[in-house]
Parts: structure tokens; C-alpha cells; sequence
């Protein structure tokens, strides 16, 4: 990370998480131009850049895209032969050629099938393919390109955004094929038919025709823009010196183990499942940590902890363990098992609820600002991994039976009950205008009262 970050901000967030969130506060996905009719299947060599396990051939060439959902995948195209490309047939040995639709291109559209949980726009997209020593990647892509397209309100992305989402890209890349070097290619409509002969017959572009060439090391500037941009030091710095991180109320007996489910917020890769529940703290050390609860099976029917595992995997767990808050906050070196927030998270239909309530680290003491401040900076964060959607922070009681028995069972809390709704502008503009110093305000307590 930049030199000029503190040690504490540099180890919370990895560098993926952090090109990530810049990509989803300013990039958004793309529709395809156009489809042909032929086109329905998803692409047979589909694979997400996560399970690939080999790296490619000389000259091997896949198609890929970046998704909105941030999966990004690859891919075998049919089509491109009169370019003397036979990609399809060379991966598939003859026995399985005869399960193939040769009747669909299998293009990047194959790798972006909408469905319930994404809206099937595309972020990036192109071609990659594994020349000696480095890897070549091919911006081709006639159905989400950005050129000529300002009528439907898409715009060329600025400099910083391609620095950005290709610094991303290179990452991702490197991890699964190899630390090497990453070059970019862009092409135009005008162009694409000529490049794409150079391309599919392994010819070399002219020296004359532009190109970016990343590593992993050329990656720091994009990762130091991301990070300002994000606005994560500055809350930091507002939290560290305004709101002083709370210890657990009390303890249970034969609490001592880590949470089986324990996943800090950077480790993310999938959003929740409709009204899955898991719980999270941000902990005194500035780490967002989320996992699942051993309790209010027989109070509320929850499940989550056996959900959560396979049968294989039970015998590993520690049943009389509550796994409770606690279980993401065992102290460590210089960590003290300290919180600044916690509570449970669900996923509801078009938003994520954050659900105040942790009997050992509940706390009334905050005010306005503190709250606004400390909900934005973990809302960001939740966004980048759960979803571009609303977070909503609803207020409840452990001492309420009331509110569990609405919050396991699905159901939404009365009218009048205290709730905050961030979406991606007011996160935005919460955390770009922190003040550098509190004003006279901030030691009020005055927030979370109620009827």
C-alpha cells in the first residue's frame, strides 16, 4: 500500500478490495449492443477466473468478462474462423463435441446470462491470450464496448477508471495464470476486423498502435488513487479519535473458540443468499469481521451454523460454543478484543438490513455525527462485497424478545421503530465531508432514544 498510509489502514483492506470499491462507486456495467437469435446457451468452457487451475498454452486464447457482479469469467468463442481460430473444437476433445450447440457463437454474451441476482451488464471485456513471457489482452468486444454510445447515456471511461480497472484486472489475472506481464490492447469498430486478424494469427500489433502494460508492481498508483478516493483513511482517522471501542458486557462459559464462519470483510467473494444471516463487528483493531451464531435454534428456529457446513463437518465443530460476537473478537498481539459496532446482517429482497443488536456489545452512547460517520464507513464496505444496494441499519433491543422474534422470522420491525437507509450517494457524501475536527456536537449522546 502507499508509504503514506498508517499501519492500521494498510492492513485492514487487501489490494483487491480496494480497486474494487472504486470500480463499483464509478464504473457501471454495460448491456450487450446486440444478439443474434442463435445465441441461448452458456458458454461450455465457462469458468470463473477463481477455478482456473492450469495456465494457458502458447498462444491459447480465451474470451473473458468482468461482470457487474464482479465474476469476472472466461471463456471459449465459436466463432472468429475465418481468422483461422479453432478455439472451440481445440478444447473439447471429439467425444464431447457432439453435447455442443455448434449452432451458437458462444460469445461474451455465453458468460453473462442474466438471472436473478444479476442484471447481466458487463463491466470489461475481451480477449486474453498467453504469449511468451506475457499476456496479451485484446479489448475486442463488439456487444459491450462503450464507443458510440452516448445516446444510450454510456460514455468512454476516463484514464483513471481504465488505470483502475485494469490494475484490478491484472491482479486477478496474475493470480491465476502467473505473475508475468499484462499487456492492453484497444481497439475501435473501425479497427476490430483488422486487429482481430493480427490477434487470431498471432501476428504482433505495429509498434504504432497504443498500448498499457501492467505488473504487479505498476499497480501501486492505481491502488494509492483507489484508496483516497474510497475516503476509508479519513474515517478511520474520525473514528480512532472520536469514538472509543467498547468490551464485551459479559461472557458465557466455554466461549474460547474462533467462529468457524469467520470471514474478514477484504476475504469476501459471494453475497448472501436470500435472508441468510450472519452476524459481524468492527472491531477496536478497524477489521470488519463477519460470521455465524450457535444459538436461537430452539427460541427461533435459526439454522445458521448447520446451514452453514456440510454434515462432513460437523464433528469439527464445537457445539457448546455460542459462537456468538465474541467468537470474532478474541484478542491477539495488539488487538484487545475490542469493538467499535456489531450486530447481525441479513439479506432482504432489494436491500441489506444491518440489524443493531449484540447483548455484548450493544452501545447508546453515540451521536448523530459519530453514527452517520461509523454506519457510512462500514455500509461501504458492505456494499463492495454484498452488492450495489441499500443498507439499512435497524435499531433493536436485547432485552426485547420482540425484536429477535421479528428479526429470524423474516419480518419487518413496526413504523416508528429508529432505522437509517444509506445508498451509495449519501455513503459517498457522508464520508467525503468528515469534519477534521469534532465540533462541540459530537460529545452529545443523543442518538438511538426512543418511545
Amino acid at each position: 500500500m502507499s508509504s503514506n498510509l498508517t499501519d492500521i489502514e494498510s492492513d485492514i483492506f487487501n489490494i483487491e478490495f480496494v480497486l474494487k470499491s472504486y470500480i463499483q462507486r464509478h464504473i457501471k456495467g454495460v448491456p450487450p449492443k446486440y444478439t443474434y437469435p442463435e445465441e441461448s446457451g452458456v458458454n461450455p468452457a465457462f469458468q470463473c477466473i477463481e477455478e482456473v487451475d492450469r495456465p494457458l498454452r502458447l498462444n491459447e486464447k480465451r474470451i473473458f468478462v468482468l461482470r457487474s457482479d464482479f465474476l469476472l469469467a472466461t471463456g471459449v468463442k465459436n466463432a472468429e474462423q475465418q481468422h483461422g481460430y479453432l478455439g472451440m473444437k481445440e478444447t473439447f476433445d471429439e467425444s464431447q463435441q457432439v453435447f455442443l450447440n455448434w449452432q451458437d457463437r458462444y460469445g461474451h454474451p455465453s458468460l453473462a446470462i442474466a438471472d436473478n441476482n444479476y442484471d447481466g451488464t458487463v463491466l470489461y471485456a475481451g480477449f486474453l491470450c498467453q504469449r511468451n513471457g506475457y499476456l496479451d489482452i485484446f479489448l475486442s468486444s463488439g456487444r459491450y464496448n462503450r464507443y458510440g454510445r452516448a445516446g444510450d447515456g454510456i460514455l468512454p471511461l476516463t484514464k483513471e477508471q481504465i488505470d483502475i480497472v485494469e490494475s484490478y484486472l491484472t491482479l486477478k489475472f496474475c493470480k491465476a495464470y502467473g505473475t508475468k506481464k499484462i499487456v492492453f490492447y484497444d481497439t475501435t469498430p473501425e479497427h476490430d476486423n483488422a486487429d482481430s486478424t493480427l490477434f487470431f494469427n498471432d501476428k504482433p500489433f505495429p509498434e504504432s498502435k497504443s498500448s498499457r502494460t501492467y505488473n504487479l508492481s505498476a499497480i501501486k498508483n492505481a491502488v494509492n488513487v483507489a484508496q483516497c478516493d474510497s475516503c476509508y483513511a479519513k474515517a478511520q482517522r474520525y473514528i480512532k479519535k472520536n469514538i472509543p471501542p467498547v468490551k464485551p458486557k459479559y461472557r458465557y462459559p466455554g466461549e474460547s473458540c474462533i467462529n468457524p464462519a469467520y470471514q474478514d470483510i477484504s476475504s469476501i467473494r459471494s453475497p448472501l443468499r436470500p435472508q441468510e444471516k450472519r452476524i459481524w463487528v468492527l472491531r477496536g483493531d478497524f477489521i470488519l469481521a463477519t460470521g455465524v451464531k450457535n444459538a436461537y435454534q430452539k427460541e427461533y428456529g435459526y439454522t445458521g451454523l448447520k446451514d452453514s457446513f456440510s454434515n462432513s463437518l460437523y464433528l469439527f465443530l464445537n457445539w457448546s460454543d455460542r459462537y456468538g460476537h465474541p467468537s470474532l473478537t478474541l484478542a491477539e498481539g495488539n488487538y484487545d478484543g475490542s469493538a467499535f459496532y456489531a450486530g447481525y446482517i441479513c439479506q432482504r429482497t432489494d436491500y441489506l438490513q444491518v440489524y443493531l443488536v449484540s447483548g455484548r456489545f450493544e452501545r447508546r452512547d453515540l451521536n448523530r455525527d459519530q453514527t452517520r460517520i461509523l454506519e457510512a464507513y462500514i455500509a461501504a464496505q458492505f456494499q463492495t462485497v454484498y452488492g450495489h444496494q441499500d443498507i439499512v441499519f435497524d435499531y433493536g433491543d436485547s432485552e426485547i424478545p420482540r425484536y429477535h422474534a421479528t428479526f429470524f422470522s423474516g419480518g419487518i420491525f413496526e413504523n416508528g421503530n429508529p432505522q437509517r437507509r444509506y445508498n451509495q450517494s449519501l455513503i459517498r457524501d457522508i464520508l467525503q465531508n468528515i469534519p477534521m475536527e469534532p465540533n462541540k456536537d459530537v460529545w452529545e449522546r443523543v442518538i438511538f432514544q426512543h418511545n
